[in-house]
């Protein structure tokens, strides 16, 4: 590291997450044949693994965990350090080479000068690793972009899509008025949200870029995902719902990024389709973490067995946040769980429930509980069942398999400690039959069942957005200056830019 890019570096209130439970390396020996490792690094105090989960080469083996991938036949996105990107790299410029010398003819080769091959896009960019954030002193402002429109408003602040001076990219750029927080008495969650969108990197969970406050607004600078919202894309649908396979894959990609939360030691706890972000590719991306939970440190994930002789040991993901009982009663009246009802204090069970609301909405196009008053939807979830008629058209022919009834029932049972996950978490939720056709380590590389509109190709012009009413107060980005010392209120919030390794499409390797 330079002398510049030490000063550059800023110590912030945020710590990032420990290296244990954001990078693979320390879990990747569980999963991994003997013959791929060269030596599994030391267990750190207080986590140690039995040593009958040594996992022997398995013929036929398929792995359903988050933490493994197919590195021979595949070409893969996710690597987990610097030095993997560059062997990655020089194996694609050999394979580019030699495909290019066996395309050749013997007249071409009798020419005097044969044309320099072309740029090799890069199949490494954006890498999710402990170590590939840096954090900076913010080197931006609000007068670094310029507004374009509004994509959505809440109570205390509007999210809008703006372009970057210079560069022409697009960020959606939440703003939050310090004024609204007060009243409303929302400080903490602001404060949350930075936390965990400052910590977290994976492919599921929304990117932040920059962080900053001026002196009257909180700003969050974060990827534009041009698919729009989930549940826009869902009412779009014919029945407003999915068939089995659909719901099945995007229950699938929330199962990996409630997994990832937990292993960081957070609770969503708001979990719905207005939550979910579609990125153009069609993949999900959850945002919104206000509502969201966290205890620090998080406790030591676990390891437990696997029944099979053919399968590797899970990680306990819940012994992340065993720890981690809050009262408050916050949620979706439909998505709510029975205990944050009860008033009885709630747990990370409360992320399985709302999973299983989600799933049964993207087959239905409804919750299962929605009454016609909020005290009817509150007693449906206390004491109804759960009903699985045919589907809506076109899927109306369609009923549910046995599996995904299991799990949907299972994921809603009234007792959060008789539900699916109250042993081990997201493993629990994994191991089901529902997802046996699921390969979590490749969900990244599958085709979603929904790929969004796309007329403009940096999406501007928005088109899977509602159109939003005007303003009510127009938001002056270019008179707007970033302060660096604020009230005690807002003293923690941290004024940071974000840079994540590989994240340029723009990067190409020249042969």
């Amino acid at each position: 590291m330079t002398r510049e890019e030490e000063d550059d570096q800023v110590p912030v209130a945020i710590k990032a997450p420990p290296r244990s439970y954001a990078s693979v390396s320390r879990l990747k020996s569980l999963f991994l044949d003997h013959a791929t490792v060269v030596e599994p690094p030391p267990a750190p105090p207080g986590f140690e693994v039995p040593n009958e989960f040594g996992i022997l080469p398995q013929k036929g083996f398929k792995s359903n965990s988050w933490f493994t991938s197919d590195t021979q036949n595949k070409s893969i996105r996710r690597v987990a350090s610097a030095p993997n990107t560059k062997l990655l790299q020089q194996q694609q410029v050999q394979q580019h080479q030699k495909r290019q010398l066996h395309q050749v003819s013997a007249s071409s080769l009798r020419a005097p000068s044969a044309s320099p091959l072309p740029p090799l896009p890069r199949t490494c960019r954006r890498m999710y690793s402990s170590n590939s954030i840096k954090i900076r002193q913010v080197e931006v402002g609000p007068s670094s972009f310029v507004k374009i429109r509004m994509l959505g408003k809440g109570d205390v602040g509007h999210v809008h899509m703006v372009q970057q001076k210079g560069t022409g990219k697009l960020y959606a750029m939440k703003v939050l008025s310090k004024r609204e927080m007060v009243k409303r008495n929302k400080i903490k969650r602001a404060l949350a949200e930075q936390e965990i969108l400052a910590t977290s990197n994976h492919p599921f969970i929304v990117t932040l870029y920059h962080s900053f406050q001026s002196q009257d607004y909180l700003y969050f600078v974060m990827e534009y995902c041009m698919g729009g919202e989930f549940f826009r894309a869902l009412q779009l649908r014919p029945g407003k719902c999915l068939d089995e396979d659909g719901a099945r894959f995007y229950a699938a990609e929330v199962t990996a990024a409630l997994e990832y939360l937990h292993l960081q030691g957070h609770i969503y706890r708001d979990l719905k389709p207005e939550n979910i972000l579609l990125h153009q590719s069609g993949h999900i991306m959850l945002t919104d973490f206000d509502l969201s939970k966290g205890t620090s440190p998080p406790g030591n994930p676990g390891v437990v067995k696997s029944g099979s002789p053919h399968m590797p040991p899970s990680i306990d993901t819940r012994s992340c946040v065993n720890d981690l009982r809050t009262n408050s009663f916050v949620g979706t009246e439909e998505y709510i769980a029975p205990e944050v009802i009860q008033g009885c204090g709630h747990t990370s069970a409360v992320d399985w429930w709302t999973l299983g609301i989600l799933l049964y909405e993207m087959l239905y196009g409804t919750t299962p509980f929605k009454g016609t008053k909020r005290n009817e939807t509150f007693s449906n979830i206390l004491t109804g069942d759960v009903n699985f008629p045919e589907q809506p058209a076109p899927y109306q022919r369609c009923v549910p398999s046995s599996v995904c009834k299991s799990i949907v029932r299972k994921l809603l049972h009234k007792d959060e400690h008789r539900r699916l996950g109250s042993r081990a978490g997201a493993s629990d939720i994994k191991a089901h039959p529902f997802f046996k056709p699921v390969n979590f380590a490749l969900l990244r590389h599958c085709v979603p069942p929904i790929i969004p509109l796309v007329q403009k190709a940096n999406g501007i012009d928005a088109v899977n957005f509602r159109k939003m009413p005007p303003e009510s107060i127009s938001l002056d980005l270019e008179n707007d200056d970033v302060v660096t010392k604020s009230d005690h209120l807002f003293d923690k919030f941290n004024s940071i830019t974000l840079h994540h390794d590989g994240d340029s499409d723009s990067e190409e390797l020249e042969v």
